[in-house]
């Protein structure tokens, strides 16, 4: 089976549930993937191990342009959407996928891969939990510019052959197919990565985590305070760095982030898809940081509350690191919201895929 996948290069969340979509597919089918994206091609080698690919470096959205991971400019986003939504300058991925005979083209709301699936008559998959236009639908009020954009992007979207929705499911729709949330199992027993950062068994384990858009911790000498515990930071380091009570990892590291989430008593960041699925899977505690003027926050919010221990802090509590006080009640918490075992949206979205494509080859 060959797919073409687009995906968006907003964090890393996006590529982590397709990825393990793909990992799971793969179980079924000989697969060859090609993956248009401008993530790093070491995130794809870290999540697809002996699947063939090749990766072609593409901006296939504009999403929203990040001053930082909780800010963004909606003026450089506008800017870029009109510009992007031209679809120019394509002719060399259309030779691409013209050459492949692709099975279908997967994306993950990349309104580039469906505008060139509807083009080129090439089957199209679309797994999302929202689509830009909605996002964008929030802010009409403060620049109407974004009605053009937003009538093209939701004509792009209705064009998908098949819509997948992953729970935290912002926007349901009758003519999708809701699933659970999906997320990457880890390759190792939490105490093996302990072990490997010189973390003692008994000691209490805090992850700090932003997702896969960069940020520097001004914390850092506070958590060194803090005697009682070990704490893993993962962020835009240049190398690994260890003191006494913590590590600094970068984002290309020797150690896979669900296996991080496994030796962690608790995680302690930025509300994003991939986080927030990979701490539901591990049932852990979570204090929760939320972007402001982000509409994905509220469903991510109301499925938190439901799923997740844990309580939710303002971003600049968290960047202040005045939550590193809380720390030792946060893990005392032990609220009845654990799943016994959390089914993985990936299993149901392979059956979703192959029902399809079956249903195709038939007709």
């Amino acid at each position: 089976m060959k797919i073409a996948c687009f995906i968006t290069s907003h964090g890393f969340g996006h590529a982590t549930r397709t990825l393990a979509l793909i990992s799971k597919l793969a179980k079924t089918s000989s697969l060859e993937i090609s993956i248009f994206s401008t993530l790093p091609d070491w995130f794809f080698h870290e999540n697809l191990d002996s699947i063939p690919f090749q990766t072609i470096h593409l901006k296939t959205d504009v999403g929203l342009v990040q001053k930082t991971p909780f800010e963004h400019d909606l003026n450089s986003t506008l800017d870029q959407l009109y510009s992007f939504l031209q679809f120019e300058n394509n002719k060399r991925i259309i030779t691409l996928l013209e050459k492949g005979e692709f099975d279908f083209i997967f994306c993950d709301i990349s309104p580039l891969g469906l505008h060139l699936s509807k083009k080129l008559g090439i089957p199209s998959c679309l797994l999302e939990n929202f689509t830009w236009d909605w996002i964008y639908e929030e802010y009409l009020t403060r620049n109407n510019n974004f009605k053009k954009p937003i009538e093209q992007l939701k004509d792009i979207f209705q064009s998908a052959n098949l819509h997948i929705q992953t729970t935290p499911i912002c926007n349901p729709l009758q003519n999708a197919h809701p699933i659970n949330p999906i997320f990457r199992p880890a390759k190792k027993d939490g105490m093996a990565i302990r072990k490997s950062l010189g973390i003692k068994e008994e000691e209490q384990v805090i992850l700090v985590t932003t997702g896969g858009i960069p940020q520097k911790y001004s914390f850092i000498n506070k958590i060194k305070e803090d005697h009682n515990r070990f704490y893993i930071l993962t962020g835009a380091f240049s190398e690994y760095e260890r003191g006494s009570n913590f590590c600094l990892l970068p984002h290309k590291s020797a150690h896979y982030f669900p296996d991080l989430i496994q030796s962690a008593d608790g995680i302690v960041g930025k509300v994003g898809y991939g986080t927030v699925a990979e701490v539901w899977a591990a049932q852990k505690p979570f204090i929760a940081v939320f972007r402001e003027n982000f509409r994905e926050s509220q469903p991510m919010r109301n499925f938190i509350n439901q799923n997740i221990s844990g309580f939710e802090i303002g971003d600049q509590t968290f960047h202040k690191g005045d939550w590193i006080d809380d720390v030792g009640s946060f893990l005392e918490i032990n609220e009845n919201k654990r799943v016994t075992s959390p089914v993985n949206g990936s299993d149901q979205a392979v059956q979703l895929i192959t029902e399809w494509l079956d249903h195709k080859r038939v007709a």
